[in-house]
């Protein structure tokens, strides 16, 4: 009798303990491997996932545009990174690495089991990580406007100018320094409205995640996409030049839409013609899986 009672006893306090940590975590946020809350979206019904990962000061909210036209078809996922959007921003180590682990602990909360990564800008680097650490669930990477030349380096002693020049705009950001940086050519009036939106954060860990953004370029990522076991695309502006030849060397399958006449953030500037050239590049994908 006694040990039936010590088993209920156990089995009413495991249930009591779930019950407490599921409730303190929201379904639409993940707990990162550091303890940092990451915040998610997620519409949509359909394999494969669509995962968008945001670049460097802004947020989920980038994508609005790819979740309402993606989710029609296919379960999509946008992310806050740590430190971003709706994420906590309680970390003290703001490395690439990271960042992969928020994908990683929404892709594991969400239990996604076929999955398309979609990385803008600080993004792209993010996303390769995030396949290295699920290399069995991600079928393809698609890259939008970074790492268009994945053999230049930025000499140490730039990092710092660039740093100053970066956090600058976000905290001081003007219509004008929106436009002469490249990041949009069209609407740059609506364009500044919702840059203003996402600049509305504490901007913990902005300046150090710019700098360590920077450090993997430089020291990681060619033995990153060397590592990659699916396929890798980019859609990038031509506003600066991308080296497919040299992206070949560690990813022999690499392929690049380049969209004219577009800034930094393409799929604000030219959303159709953006969305067109996803579906197209998760279809290879899908393709791909089918002929395994």
């Amino acid at each position: 009798m006694r040990t039936d009672k010590l088993f209920v006893t156990v089995c009413i306090f495991i249930l009591t303990f779930f019950i407490y940590i599921y409730a303190d975590e929201p379904d639409n946020t993940a707990i990162s491997k550091d303890g940092v809350n990451i915040s998610f979206s997620k519409q949509g019904e359909g394999e494969p996932t669509i995962i968008l990962v945001h670049g460097w000061s802004n947020n989920k909210s980038i994508w609005n545009e790819q979740v309402s036209y993606f989710s029609k078809k296919y379960e999509t996922v946008a992310i806050d990174l740590a430190g971003f959007g709706e994420s906590g921003n309680n970390r003290s180590d703001w490395t690439i690495e990271n960042f992969a682990n928020d994908v990683v602990a929404v892709a594991n909360k969400l239990d996604l089991k076929k999955i398309v990564l979609v990385g803008f800008s600080m993004g792209g680097p993010v996303v390769v990580e995030t396949a290295n650490m699920l290399t069995d669930r991600v079928i393809g990477i698609v890259l939008v406007d970074n790492m268009q030349n994945v053999e230049m380096k930025v000499p140490e002693q730039m990092i710092g100018k660039i740093d100053s020049v970066m956090m600058d705009l976000v905290t001081n950001p003007t219509q004008e320094k929106l436009v002469k940086g490249g990041f949009v050519t069209r609407d740059p009036e609506s364009a500044f409205k919702l840059a203003l939106t996402m600049l509305d954060n504490p901007k913990v860990g902005w300046e150090e995640s710019l700098r360590n953004s920077i450090r993997w370029q430089n020291n990681n990522r060619t033995e990153e996409l060397l590592k990659l076991q699916v396929p890798v695309l980019a859609i990038n502006s031509e506003r600066m030049p991308t080296n497919t030849e040299a992206f070949k060397k560690y990813v022999p399958s690499f392929k690049a839409d380049i969209v004219p006449g577009v800034g930094h953030v393409i799929m604000w500037d030219a959303p159709e013609k953006f969305n067109s050239l996803l579906e197209k590049d998760i279809q290879y994908f899908v393709s791909g899986e089918k002929t395994k």
